[in-house]
């Protein structure tokens, strides 16, 4: 029960991809690294059993959700690919093995002599090398921790943990034969009790019989088929660093592992029950026609069994490696992320700076701020020193409200940046006109930003674009003395 709950609880965690902001996004991602099974092999007495990994990967599509800017969770369809080399290696060459070997049993030999002979037919390895592989559909479910630094946040860290659903597809083991003719990979002999004979072994071959060394068990013996495996659950977790490449593109580049959490070896069946070598016949070797090995199978060290014990227990797999990461953010981008530069008219002897909370951006709501900002600033007088107490009558009579308009009209840049766009200089060259014609107004230009960036990164820059539009009123005759400047965005604390 509590190993179904802790399972329950890590298949609620996991990997993918970044955000910088919360919303949808569709991720594609691959790895690679040595890959395979993580079990150890018992009850070989004929050689000593070895286990490496190989190098396998995965690749996958996902969907993830961030529902804050460093919180989000994923989900992903995926194949892997694990590889792993079993090797019965110091077998009958070496001096500790050199007298062990697999009792295939006793068979009786009716052609020996001219008489019928009861032996024993006997198996030896050297360097015996099993390849297996299995391709697995993955499913992850993950969660996603992420820290972004500096004031353009284009780099940052991530860290992903979770849980995988692991369903095998395609499952098998194959041997590796020999490089060359001498050497040999098994050795087929036959033990004749009668006359304490052994055939084929210590310089006594006998192909003719069946009886000899081969180098190439995979064109003899049938040496491949399906592996028994099931479903597994494993823990995944990932770790790196990201990288910005766009406001709709980021990508990751991590390190990852992941570990089996159950026992994919199916359990013995006693129907299907078979040993690691095994032959159907009842005599070898007349039934050999001359070919050493004919007639003999061969079962892979995870299925097969040593009489009531398996050569293999427990399989868990184990992967580690590298890994890459693409995001693609879905929809349509906010219309937060058009940030502006706003001009507000002020007292000759006044300067009002605004100091606003970051928030989507609101042109009417800032406008009126303003507005309700200004009927607290000192009104400017004019020439028949007669009060204005309400703002529509703030401007002298004789300026039309077309002109007051293209005043309060913002201009735009691009996303993090303070540099005047085409379309700005133009509006920017109608408030010239403007001011120009009256010489009596003096404005506060205040610059914004949406709130994708650090409150220190946005309050420098709308002073930077708030300077851009200052800078080239003043390039185009507009006395500095008529204009100041300011920053909408948050001060820094």
């Amino acid at each position: 029960m509590k190993k179904n709950i802790l399972l329950s609880l890590i298949i609620l965690l996991s990997i993918q991809v970044m955000s910088q902001e919360k919303g949808s996004y569709i991720s594609l991602w691959g790895g690679t690294g040595p890959t395979g099974f993580n079990y150890k092999i018992e009850s070989v007495n004929f050689a000593e059993p070895k286990r490496d990994l190989l190098l396998g990967g995965q690749a996958g599509l996902g969907y993830s959700y961030y529902f804050t800017k460093h919180v989000g969770i994923s989900i992903c369809a995926g194949i892997s690919h694990y590889r792993t080399k079993a090797v019965l290696e110091k077998g009958y060459k070496d001096e500790n093995y050199k007298d062990k070997f697999f009792d295939l049993g006793n068979y009786i030999d009716n052609d020996y002599n001219g008489h019928i002979t009861d032996y024993q037919l006997r198996v030896r390895t050297q360097d015996w090398t099993e390849y297996q592989s299995v391709k697995f559909l993955e499913i992850p479910l993950m969660i996603n921790f992420q820290k972004k630094f500096g004031e353009k946040e284009y780099f940052g860290l991530y860290l992903s943990i979770g849980a995988k659903f692991q369903l095998p597809l395609i499952s098998n083991y194959s041997i590796i034969d020999g490089t060359n003719e001498s050497y040999d990979k098994i050795m087929i002999s036959g033990y004749y009790p009668e006359d304490n004979l052994e055939l084929g072994y210590n310089g006594k071959e006998l192909p003719q019989h069946g009886f000899n060394h081969i180098h190439n068990p995979s064109e003899v013996l049938k040496t491949d088929d399906k592996l028994n495996l099931k479903w597994n659950i494993a823990a995944v977790g990932e770790a790196g660093i990201l990288v910005s490449l766009s406001r709709r593109v980021d990508i990751a580049l991590g390190a990852y592992i992941d570990y089996g959490l159950m026992n994919i070896n199916r359990k013995k069946d006693n129907e299907t029950t078979q040993q690691l070598f095994t032959f159907a016949g009842t005599d070898y070797v007349s039934g050999a026609e001359n070919k050493v090995g004919n007639g003999i199978t061969y079962k892979s060290l995870i299925d097969a069994y040593n009489g009531e014990q398996k050569y293999v227990n427990k399989v868990n797999t184990f992967s580690y490696g590298g890994k890459i990461g693409l995001r693609i953010k879905l929809g349509k981008l906010s219309e937060k992320q058009q940030p502006q530069v706003t001009f507000a008219p002020c007292d000759k002897d006044t300067v009002y700076i605004y100091k606003f909370e970051p928030q989507p951006l609101d042109l009417d709501s800032i406008l009126k701020e303003i507005k309700d900002a200004l009927k607290e600033v000192p009104k400017y007088e004019p020439e028949n020193n007669k009060k204005k107490a309400d703002l529509d009558d703030y401007f002298p009579d004789y300026i039309p409200q077309e002109d007051i308009d293209i005043l309060f009209a913002p201009i735009y840049f691009d996303l993090d940046k303070a540099i005047l766009k085409p379309e700005s200089i133009i509006d920017l060259d109608k408030k010239v006109e403007i001011l120009n014609k009256y010489t009596e107004i003096k404005l506060i230009i205040a610059g914004n930003t949406c709130d994708l960036g650090t409150d220190p990164h946005n309050y420098k820059l709308g002073e930077r674009r708030a300077e851009a539009a200052k800078n080239y009123l003043i390039s185009k005759g507009i006395s500095a003395d008529r204009l100041d400047s300011s920053t909408l965005s948050r001060f820094p604390t």
